[in-house]
């Protein structure tokens, strides 16, 4: 039985009052908050580690899933505030630009671009700063209680954005959601030093399937799972040794990295959930444990890794799964499979139903890739919080969508329309569920976002 003590009732600091204040500095917080800053509101956003980019830079997740269509003919998927983070890497040499199923990219460089960015666009920032908890006033979220350095304050908002990955703000709000009683493993990426990768580096990484939807499996799989071709790995000898007991869990591995004898590895695995705090601890500290494992495995048994060591962990870990808003819509796996399309239509997903298996099942999995399709405004809505907007990976959307819907530029994309749509609701007297959806849409693609399928 649990322990409780009572606080004594103290004054709280106001350490900001804005129109959109957005929670949580990752992909989707970068979307949201550019995006409403640029609608012409005061923004803020707040962080709770030491830089920006969330999964993209401190997860050390290398490889920028969901630009682009696997299928041919390959089309851009995402773009608007994301597009321009991604040029603005590019042109420091830090990010790919292609068609690739997913891009390669420099998470230092990310930091810093998305540093300028919010800068350029007048973004009031705070790091490491935490969101405890929220004051609420009936249905309405008046202020976010946050806790710092300098002890704790709050930040008043007329409407605020969730873009915590795993719903805090919606949680603490009193908004339902719902969590899948398995979740998908986590993962710690890590990044090699002084490797000679034997094959060839290819600069574009394009899957030779479609125009029609279906699985990636067999072979196609085997040969085009890894954004590395040029890193040549025995998956036989890998899954034998797991057998005899030699190598911990894994999946995958998949390789990325932009520089040829630095590459990412993304292959630890963890079971339990994000949002219990042993789990994620004991998830932290045995996905450490595990990649210097599985690195004196690939010294000693791959070509080319000899010499290699692990110059960086990701810090924090990589989450897939946890919480999802109860929202006005539910998005479904059948409505990607059906292609669904929706009146409020934000943003474009084209990334697979991609479902790590579960617990005892090691190596790579089949994909299903469906055609582009369409994420609606709907999704992002809480039924009764009256000035709350959800962005992200913990959007309404049920297991399979959010296998589809949870990674980076798709997160970007989404939280970039909950921006739209939190500074034309901060402009008005209505709330998120009243406003025009074709208002936001209209707004988007003045800020060159992607709101259909491209054909």
């Amino acid at each position: 039985m649990k322990n409780f003590i009572t606080e004594k009732e103290r004054q709280t600091e106001v350490i900001e009052e804005v129109d959109v204040l957005v929670v949580g500095g990752g992909p989707s917080g970068i979307g949201a908050a550019i995006g409403a800053a640029k609608t012409g509101v005061s923004t803020m956003i707040i962080e709770a580690l030491g830089s920006f980019g969330g999964m993209w830079t401190n997860g050390l997740i290398i490889t920028l899933a969901g630009f682009n269509n696997w299928l041919r003919p390959y089309q851009r998927c995402v773009d608007g505030v994301m597009g321009e983070w991604l040029v603005r890497a590019e042109k420091m040499g830090g990010a790919e630009n292609n068609r690739s199923w997913v891009l390669n990219s420099d998470p230092e460089i990310l930091k810093f671009t998305a540093d300028q960015m919010l800068l350029d666009y007048n973004v009031k920032c705070l790091l490491h700063t935490w969101a405890a908890d929220v004051m609420m006033e009936g249905n309405r979220i008046k202020g976010v209680l946050v806790e710092n350095v300098e002890g704790r304050g709050i930040i008043l908002a007329k409407n605020i954005i969730d873009c915590t990955g795993n719903g805090d703000i919606m949680v603490r709000s009193g908004e339902s959601w719902a969590i899948s009683s398995e979740l998908q493993p986590c993962t710690l990426g890590f990044v090699l030093a002084d490797v000679d990768p034997k094959g060839k580096f290819e600069d574009e990484t394009i899957i030779p399937i479609g125009p029609e939807p279906g699985y990636i499996e067999g072979k196609t799989l085997d040969d085009y799972q890894s954004a590395r071709r040029d890193i040549v790995i025995d998956r036989k000898k890998l899954r034998d040794a797991f057998e005899r007991g030699e190598i911990p869990k894994y999946g995958g591995p998949w390789f990325g990295g932009v520089k040829r004898r630095f590459p990412w590895i993304n292959t630890t695995r963890a079971y339990g959930s994000g949002v219990n705090i042993e789990d994620l601890t004991k998830a932290e500290m045995s996905t450490r444990k595990d990649a210097f494992e599985l690195l004196k495995f690939y010294k000693k048994e791959l070509e080319g890794f000899e010499n290699s060591w692990i110059v960086k962990t990701g810090a924090t870990l990589g989450i897939r799964e946890t919480r999802q808003l109860d929202g006005v819509y539910r998005l479904t796996g059948q409505d990607l499979i059906d292609s669904k399309e929706f009146d409020d239509s934000i943003a474009v997903c084209s990334w697979p139903i991609d479902i790590h298996p579960s617990k005892g099942e090691v190596g790579q999995h089949s994909l299903y890739i469906p055609l582009p399709f369409q994420i609606p405004l709907r999704s992002l809505l809480p039924k009764k919080v009256e000035n709350l907007i959800v962005a992200g990976r913990c959007i309404s959307a049920d297991r399979k969508a959010m296998a589809a819907t949870r990674v980076g530029a798709t997160c970007g994309a989404i939280g970039h329309a909950a921006g739209v749509a939190a500074a034309i609701t901060s402009k008005s007297r209505l709330n998120p569920r009243e406003i025009d959806s074709k208002l936001v849409q209209k707004e988007l693609l003045k800020q060159n976002a992607i709101i259909t399928r491209p054909e």
